[in-house]
């Protein structure tokens, strides 16, 4: 029997290699001669770094950076000699968990951190890129990264803009690209991100994001004009109208630039893992597939991993089932999908401090009853019992 276990992590208790390990000694323990085949997984989210470089046998690689505020930090990032592919994430570097609530000012941060990640990248000479963009603090459009990366912007009077203060960007009237290095030319990136926000209006960076990260009501014009000349520049540096492409209002309009710079292509997240890894292939000739996550919705439809997982074994028709430590509602939405089960780790009532200090042991037991279950009904026991 070869079943494959693609889960994703459990937050704030287990890293999606851990639960994959959890889960395949859990089925070793019904199961002994079963062929377990563990592919930790990712949404393009928090852990999607961690999670390829496990599943590709990657390495996990230290760059000095500055985070949303400028101030100094170590970012991590995943670098997988034998493809050429380095895997990061934006947070690494201007994530807002780094920045306390109190400290958090839209109008001084911005992006250059990234650009630092990338300039360490591309010294590896990088086939391919993966980006994924949740969790910023900033909503500059992404002009820090582009100051990083050699791009300069001037006023008319000829004034640079600060990469610190992205409502400079107003009086922002010339752009200047010509000191982009080259060899960007050759690298293919792709962004692992499921927003389709453009980078300006009503459903753009700052309107739509912005107020979480810190932008005030009353400076809400202020950031998406800004943005908006920001927009007409890249727009016109390109020759394609970026500003409004879906996903170019990512991560604070971050998107944009990856997209009018570098050529990046916007893809969703656990479509970018499920390639990345060669889910489908490995899954091809499974008997059965397991997957999981901290909680599970009706939201997990919307680009989550165990729906991810789900429908790549769909279209071999394997069951797959889903465990997981807290269920909410609109799960018979999940069952008409297609899963087969949805299993809750958690064992008994208790409190959120206890569940997360027994995630690992009360998952282990969840699958191995699970396994205990298809195994009876394997060997006949429903129909030994009804007769």
């Amino acid at each position: 029997m070869k079943i494959v276990i693609a889960p994703d992590s459990f937050k704030e208790t287990m890293s999606a290699k851990t639960v994959a390990k959890t889960m395949a000694s859990a089925v070793k323990e019904v199961w002994p001669e079963a062929q377990c085949v563990e592919v930790p997984m990712a949404d393009g989210g928090e852990g999607t770094t961690e999670s390829l470089v496990d599943a590709l046998g990657g390495e996990r690689r230290d760059v000095a950076v500055l985070d949303a505020l400028g101030r100094n930090r170590t970012a991590q990032f995943g670098w997988i000699p034998q493809q050429g592919l380095a895997v990061m994430e934006v947070a690494q570097a201007i994530g807002i968990e780094h920045i306390c609530p109190d400290e958090r000012d839209p109008k001084r941060s911005g992006t250059a951190g990234v650009g630092m990640m990338l300039n360490h990248i591309l010294d590896l000479s990088p086939r391919k890129i993966i980006i994924g963009l949740g969790g910023s603090a900033t909503n500059d459009g992404g002009w820090g990264m582009c100051h990083e990366l050699g791009v300069r912007l001037k006023t008319v009077e000829g004034c640079e803009i600060d990469p610190f203060d992205p409502l400079q960007l107003r009086n922002a009237s010339v752009l200047d690209a010509s000191a982009l290095d080259p060899r960007w030319r050759d690298v293919e990136i792709i962004l692992a991100c499921d927003v389709n926000n453009p980078l300006t209006g009503d459903t753009g960076a700052t309107r739509v994001f912005g107020p979480q990260k810190g932008v005030l009501e009353v400076d809400l014009a202020s950031f998406d004009a800004a943005l908006s000349q920001w927009g007409s520049l890249i727009d016109e540096h390109s020759g394609e109208v970026i500003s409004q492409r879906a996903g170019a209002g990512a991560a604070g309009g971050l998107g944009a630039a990856f997209m009018a710079f570098l050529g990046a292509d916007n893809r969703s997240g656990i479509d970018v893992v499920i390639e990345t890894v060669g889910l489908r292939q490995v899954v091809a000739d499974a008997d059965l597939v397991f997957t999981g996550e901290g909680g599970i919705d009706f939201q997990t439809k919307f680009g989550k991993t165990p729906w991810g997982v789900m429908l790549v074994a769909r279209e071999h028709n394997i069951p797959t089932i889903a465990f997981a430590g807290k269920l909410g509602k609109g799960l018979d939405s999940l069952y008409d999908g297609g899963f087969a089960a949805i299993v809750p780790t958690v064992r008994e009532v208790t409190d959120l401090k206890t569940a997360l200090a027994q995630a690992q042991p009360s998952l282990f037991e969840a699958v191995k009853m699970t396994c205990q279950i298809l195994n009876a009904k394997m060997h006949g026991w429903s129909d030994n019992a009804s007769r």
